[in-house]
């Protein structure tokens, strides 16, 4: 009973939850007078979630917010150090080491990079906007500008806009030059080519239908071998089974050169399968590399 009493004595008191000396949460009765005290202000802000953050929604606003003082200083330390490595590469880039500068950016793809690093990596695979022949990392590279680079460290780079464009003009009208030759080149052995695929479709046909032919034929006598008196069938049978035969192995033969002429026929249209296709290709690749370069400008509203 004296326990109900205590708690019927206590029920209209106010309570609130204070920090106490060793920083911990404590229960305590509210005294004051006149309405409710304002909530005490956190000194800290609760980061922004992602949707996706699983550890976040078990955190308390306190870690989230150690948390996030963390990341800073992770990215800070980050950034430190790639602003190391972009000063080492630009210094090896003014003396034209370019081999040199590409090592020491590798040591940045660990750290993820930034926009420096990407802009030095550029004029280091391009060497200094000379050389287009490194396309496939020169369009990570590209990517990596266009993303992260801003427009002021982009605008450092727009004198070399002229000897980008007029590198465009000289690619284009050599793959017009290449393209051209090639088509040509393609049309002649087209010609041969088809030639000699309906050549093989003739002597396929000249092989296999007397295969067919001659082989009902063995297969007709062969099951009627007793059909006639004196085995006279029997002749027959071993006759047309050996042309058969021998009809076989010449269509073998000539599907073999059917396939290879029509394979042919079918790697002529490609590019891939001869010298002046592949450089054509290659100066292909080129030229959207440069104009993936004129591409960052134009993003950027830079001509």
């Amino acid at each position: 009973m004296a326990e109900e009493r205590l708690i019927d004595d206590d029920k209209d008191r106010k309570y609130k939850i204070v920090k106490n000396a060793d920083g911990e949460d404590e229960l305590v009765i509210d005294d004051t007078q006149g309405g409710e005290e304002p909530a005490e202000e956190l000194g800290f802000e609760v980061p922004e979630l992602d949707s996706d953050d699983e550890e976040a929604a078990i955190m308390t606003p306190e870690q989230l917010a150690a948390r996030a003082k963390m990341r800073e200083e992770e990215e800070a330390v980050r950034q430190e150090k790639l602003s190391k490595i972009a000063e080492h590469a630009a210094s090896l880039l003014a003396e034209k080491k370019y081999e040199d500068a590409s090592y020491v950016l590798a040591q940045a793809d660990e750290l993820g990079g930034n926009g420096e690093i990407y802009a030095l990596k550029l004029r280091t695979v391009t060497l200094d906007f000379t050389h287009f022949t490194n396309v496939e990392e020169g369009a990570e590279v590209v990517n990596g500008v266009k993303k992260f680079t801003p427009k002021e460290r982009v605008e450092e780079l727009a004198p070399v806009l002229p000897s980008l464009k007029a590198k465009a003009e000289e690619l284009k009208k050599e793959v017009a030059a290449l393209d051209s030759e090639n088509e040509e080149k393609k049309s002649e052995r087209r010609v041969v080519f088809k030639r000699k695929r309906n050549n093989s479709v003739i002597c396929f046909a000249l092989t296999v239908v007397p295969l067919i032919i001659f082989a009902a034929l063995a297969i007709y006598y062969g099951t009627n071998l007793t059909a006639v008196k004196g085995g006279a069938n029997i002749p027959l049978f071993i006759a047309f089974v050996s042309i058969a035969g021998v009809m076989f192995i010449a269509t073998v033969i000539t599907a073999k050169f059917l396939w290879k002429n029509v394979n042919n026929l079918k790697l002529n249209e490609k590019n891939s399968a001869t010298k002046l296709g592949r450089e054509l290709e290659e100066k292909k690749a080129e030229l959207n590399f440069v104009e993936s370069i004129s591409e960052i400008f134009v993003k950027n509203d830079i001509s």
